[in-house]
C-alpha cells in the first residue's frame, strides 16, 4: 500500500531563468519549523483520505510530524468522499503509517450528523478508523448522547463503538 503526503509550500521562482530554483525548503527553516497556512495532504490507494490544515508545522528528525496552533482535518471515506471535519489544538502524523494522532480539545463532526468531543484521539489512514482511549461524548443525529472511555468508529461515525459506557443516553435539552 502506497502512501503519499504532500506538502505545499510556496516556491520562488528566478526571473529570466526557466529551471525552478527553490530558495526555501522545510530544511531550511531553523529547527524545521514553518509558520503560516500549512497544509498536508494523505493520500491512500490514490484516493484523498485526510487533508490537514494547520498554523504551524515543526518536523523532527525521525520524520514525524507536529502541527499545532489550530489544526483542522478533512476525512474522507473509502470512495474519496468527505465524511468528517476533525479540529483539535495540535497533531502529530506518523510518517511510517500516515496515520493522526490529534490532542487537545478534539472535535469530530461527520457530514450525517454525528459528532465526537474527546481530548486525544488517533486517526489510522489505513483502515480509515478513528480511536479513542479517553473519555469520550458522543452525539447522534437525531440529538441523542452518549459519553464513557474508549471509542472505535469509521470516519462518517455510521458504526461507533463506546468501549466503556457511562451514564445514560437521553436527548440533548
Amino acid at each position: 500500500m502506497m502512501f503519499f503526503i504532500y506538502l505545499f509550500i510556496i516556491f520562488f521562482y528566478s526571473c529570466g531563468d526557466d529551471s525552478i530554483k527553490i530558495e526555501k525548503s522545510i530544511h531550511s527553516y531553523i529547527d524545521n519549523e514553518i509558520s503560516g497556512d500549512v497544509r498536508i495532504e494523505i493520500f491512500n490507494k490514490e484516493k484523498p483520505s485526510i487533508y490537514i490544515n494547520s498554523d504551524n508545522l515543526h518536523q523532527y528528525d525521525a520524520g514525524n510530524t507536529l502541527l499545532f496552533g489550530g489544526v483542522y482535518a478533512d476525512l474522507y471515506n473509502d470512495e474519496g468522499s468527505k465524511a468528517s471535519e476533525m479540529y483539535s489544538d495540535s497533531a502529530i502524523i506518523f510518517t511510517n503509517s500516515d496515520s493522526v494522532k490529534a490532542v487537545g480539545n478534539v472535535e469530530i463532526k461527520s457530514i450525517k450528523g454525528y459528532t465526537l468531543k474527546t481530548d486525544k484521539i488517533i486517526l489510522y489512514n489505513d483502515v480509515k478508523l478513528v480511536k479513542s482511549d479517553s473519555y469520550v461524548s458522543f452525539t447522534s443525529n437525531n440529538e441523542d448522547w452518549l459519553s464513557g472511555k474508549g471509542f472505535w468508529s469509521n470516519f462518517d461515525m455510521t458504526n461507533f463503538q463506546i468501549l466503556k459506557p457511562k451514564g445514560e443516553m437521553g436527548r440533548i435539552k
